[in-house]
């Protein structure tokens, strides 16, 4: 009973993202769908090990089955970060959003955002978006992999780390994970604000690019 309580209130942030205005609250169409959620994921060691760092994963509990070996953060700047462990070094780069650059699709009178270059978007949802990845590059030993631009193209607002206050400690919304055995990396975001908090995670296996993991994170 439990269970499907979680899960009816997981799919309900599915059915409609919430985002405030100047002047009221509307409410803005969430078409994106589940295909890429945690909660339709079907490989059991793959659902393990992402389970083990989002927040999709520790609404089941998982987050505290096993802990993956994460990558060093190496070099960090206002539009890049690198991450390393060994022979494995991951690069993500953003950059400022340029609207006229895009086809933009608006929705209701007040002319919020709906989709971006013909795809419903994650970022702030019903807001131009300010910031998008440029690139993200993994160096896999004498490999280089550059991930397909549809995979994260419709990915806004990347967040890096942040520091809450002016000497507290910075945290790192980008990590990078490794499986035990060396084969599956996942490269992981939770990216934008309340209340369009989401987290992305990219998965490469033995150097491939295989997909994705997309959800909300609150």
């Amino acid at each position: 009973m439990l269970m499907k309580l979680v899960l009816a209130y997981v799919i309900l942030f599915y059915s409609s993202a919430i985002a405030s205005g100047q002047d009221d609250y509307y409410v803005v169409p969430d078409y994106k769908g589940t295909a890429e959620s945690f909660f339709s994921l079907g490989d059991s060691l793959i659902r393990s090990e992402a389970g083990s760092f989002s927040f999709a994963g520790s609404i089941l509990g998982l987050n505290r089955l096993n802990e993956l070996q994460q990558l060093e953060i190496v070099s960090l700047t206002d539009h890049t970060i690198a991450l390393e462990l060994d022979d494995i070094k991951v690069s993500i780069a953003r950059s400022r959003f340029f609207p006229s650059s895009h086809d933009i699709e608006y929705w209701g009178h007040m002319r919020h955002v709906l989709r971006i270059d013909g795809r419903y978007f994650w970022g702030f949802d019903g807001r131009m978006p300010k910031q998008r990845i440029v690139y993200i590059e993994v160096l896999w030993g004498d490999e280089r992999i550059r991930l397909p631009a549809s995979a994260f193209r419709d990915i806004f607002e990347p967040n890096f780390c942040s520091r809450p206050s002016l000497f507290g400690r910075r945290v790192c919304h980008t990590r990078v994970f490794i499986s035990d055995d060396g084969e599956r990396l996942y490269i992981y975001m939770r990216n934008s604000e309340m209340p369009s908090l989401y987290e992305v995670t990219w998965i490469l296996i033995n150097g491939r690019y295989i997909g994705r993991i997309v959800d909300y994170a609150y």
